[in-house]
């Protein structure tokens, strides 16, 4: 059996190749200074190279910290000061970004090339391609060893201590976890790849960006279970069809605005490709609309499977295809002795059927955590219980549903409307690919009116009058927008989550 490959727009590398490269870079960092439980950013694109540093970095039994790169100097500075970083690795599109965000001149950028096949298939700039020569680089760092850094005995334990939040509400906040014991680390490790569908000589595709936790996890899991390994550099529906087409992919993650925009492409371009191979198209991250989940039932089947869950305390619930088709708009039942209640705003339990706050319980084997430099703020008026602001309500058989986030409710004269009850109702409409709604001022005595910003699919027909007629048997009026605009493209950040604060900023300077 040949040896698995990692595939990135053309370039393919033997995983054996990437470790071994891997292991000479671990070197180097330890020649530079990088102890156990240092942290180390890392602010790159999708490709190869991401792995690479990020296995290294962990082979020294150090933290690596990815770096959104959508983020602008005074972001990355933010999280270069809280963790204390004192070496990034940045691919050379973001080289200038850290060196104005570096908190002290001490701090060593250690630059990475960027392929010109990477940068063709990400639309980018090909000048990106010559480094900017102003530090060293990664192939320099890899060719100064001749061996690699041994077994260091703890270094993957060590290296899992700290991973920030995305930051969509606020800054984003360092979770520091508990060390964990070598039998929790392989009960993290098993019980994911199981459920995430990761095998031996698989074939996974990376659709999402690896800043993000969740598929920095797939892509790290793959690696250790030897699944071949498919990085998208940027996120295009028909292509990756074609890589499930053409490479017999078995498992690919995703966030419900790839499934609409799947969705949004014509019948007959979704008619070339066979994606009968897929036996896990996991989705996170954020609601998925119930439109939306059950055309994608219909499309992918038994493949398709969600699950819910938070950096704190890991993934607490998940559901099959079937399970949702039985519980129409839930996110799951906990799994691996998780849990998850609602309370009131008193902290006291609710009966099944009543919104209320989501709390939730991490694995048997989950570590706990505190939040890096915040003290106290982790904790909770429910013993044993956390929340990241979470609404919903469980069913009878312990099925969780959300409802949105506590920071989203519209208060419009004393009655709590809950957004994702019309972006529900609105995605189900012909012709609509995405949507938020959010709350703004409201000109009279009503403190909050409701607003929506709708993305069309292209060639749909949709305007203010047929949405609002298309709403007006369903929802009470009251709930029906009272401002309501046709977009081009919603804020989202890559992992899904939408950025309301800013909708909500843009709404008042409007006004």
């Amino acid at each position: 059996m040949s040896a698995p490959t990692i595939t990135c727009a053309g370039r393919v590398r033997s995983q054996p190749e990437t470790h071994q490269r891997a292991g000479r870079l671990a070197a180097a960092l330890v020649a530079a200074g990088v102890r156990r439980g240092d942290r180390v950013a890392i602010m790159l694109r999708n490709d190869i190279e991401f792995l690479e540093v990020s296995l290294a970095i962990a082979s020294c039994g150090a933290n690596p910290v990815p770096i959104n790169t959508r983020w602008q100097a005074p972001e990355v500075a933010h999280v270069l000061s809280d963790c204390g970083a004192r070496l990034v690795v940045a691919h050379t599109e973001f080289v200038e970004t850290v060196e104005q965000a570096v908190p002290q001149r001490d701090t060593t950028v250690l630059e990475v090339a960027m392929p010109a096949e990477m940068l063709a298939e990400a639309g980018l700039d090909a000048t990106l391609a010559e480094p900017t020569g102003r530090h060293p680089t990664l192939e320099q760092w890899i060719d100064a060893q001749a061996d690699p850094l041994g077994f260091v005995e703890g270094a993957i334990v060590d290296s899992m201590g700290l991973i920030y939040t995305s930051g969509t509400t606020g800054r984003p906040k360092g979770v520091l976890r508990e060390r964990i014991t070598p039998h929790q680390l392989l009960s993290i490790a098993g019980g994911s790849a199981r459920r995430l569908g990761l095998t031996p000589g698989g074939q996974a595709l990376l659709a999402g960006p690896l800043y993000h936790a969740s598929p920095n996890v797939v892509a790290v899991l793959a690696l250790r279970v030897g699944t071949n390994i498919t990085i998208m550099p940027r996120w295009d529906a028909e292509r990756f069809l074609r890589h499930v087409h053409e490479r017999r992919v078995t498992q690919a993650k995703v966030v419900p605005t790839m499934l609409s925009r799947l969705l949004s492409l014509p019948e007959e371009v979704r008619a070339r490709y066979d994606v009968s191979s897929l036996t896990h198209l996991i989705h996170s991250s954020a609601p998925c609309p119930p439109a939306v989940k059950r055309a994608a039932i219909d499309w992918f089947g038994d493949a398709l499977i969600e699950f819910y869950g938070c950096t704190e305390a890991g993934t607490i619930t998940w559901i099959t295809a079937s399970e949702w088709l039985a519980h129409p708009g839930s996110v799951g039942r906990p799994v691996d002795g998780s849990g998850a209640i609602i309370v009131d705003d008193a902290g006291q339990p609710l009966p099944a059927g009543e919104i209320g706050r989501v709390f939730v319980r991490g694995a048997d084997y989950w570590p706990r955590f505190s939040y890096l430099n915040k003290a106290g703020e982790s904790d909770s008026p429910v013993p044993g219980f956390i929340t990241v602001g979470d609404r919903g309500y469980l069913d009878d058989d312990g099925f969780l549903y959300l409802t949105g986030r506590s920071s989203e409710i519209i208060i419009s004269g004393g009655v709590n409307i809950y957004p994702a009850e019309i972006e529900n109702a609105i995605m189900a409409m012909d012709g609509v690919e995405d949507v938020a709604v959010f709350g703004i001022p409201h000109a009279g005595d009503l403190g909050e009116a409701v607003a929506a910003h709708v993305v069309p699919r292209p060639g749909a027909a949709l305007t203010e009058a047929s949405i609002r007629a298309g709403l007006a048997g369903q929802l009470a009026s009251y709930k029906v927008p009272s401002v309501l605009r046709i977009v081009s493209e919603l804020p989202r950040d890559d992992s899904g989550k939408i950025y309301k604060r800013q909708l909500r900023a843009e709404a008042a300077a409007a006004d």
